[in-house]
């Protein structure tokens, strides 16, 4: 019996470290990516408390837990899809020099982590900088506020005519 559960464990340890093994040129960008959600979520976390200072009953600034499993279930996807990009490079499509696909998958997730990141530091932020981003971004506000700023800021005859 012991013997069994050594042959068990001695393959299961084998077959966790062949996996590791392959997959380890993936984790740079795993956590390249990483990095990224994590300083997006750092913006967001700023933005609620921005928020919050402007209009106290909007939210309550604090990072939820429904929020975290956003978060987590975004890591999860972004690493399935970068070890899906090594596959497909290094099984489906092997050339010589590879197509650097999960390089590609990487940097778009990081492109549009930024993105966000820039959207929460211009969002209820009244410098230059950050006006001059509104013009060509979303402004993150309105999802703390459950309505269209654009609704608060109307005068009485524009919301009329509608």
């Amino acid at each position: 019996m012991k013997d069994n559960r050594f042959f068990f464990f001695k393959w299961l340890f084998a077959a966790f470290g062949a996996a590791i093994g392959y997959l380890k040129p993936t984790i740079p960008f795993a956590l390249i990516c990483l990095a990224a959600v994590a300083l997006d979520c750092y913006s967001a976390f700023q933005l609620s408390k921005r928020v919050r200072k402007k209009s106290p009953d909007a939210n309550d600034g604090k990072f939820k837990s429904k929020y975290a499993n956003r978060v987590f279930n975004t890591i999860i996807k972004v690493y399935a899809l970068i070890v899906l990009a090594y596959f497909v490079d290094r099984i489906i499509i092997p050339t010589e020099n590879g197509l650097y696909l999960p390089n590609i998958v990487a940097g778009m997730f990081c492109f549009v982590q930024v993105w966000s990141f820039l959207e929460n530091e211009s969002s209820e932020n009244n410098a230059n900088w950050a006006r001059v981003l509104q013009r060509i971004m979303v402004n993150k506000a309105e999802r703390h506020f459950n309505l269209p700023l654009n609704d608060v800021f109307k005068t009485g005859d524009e919301k009329q005519t509608k």
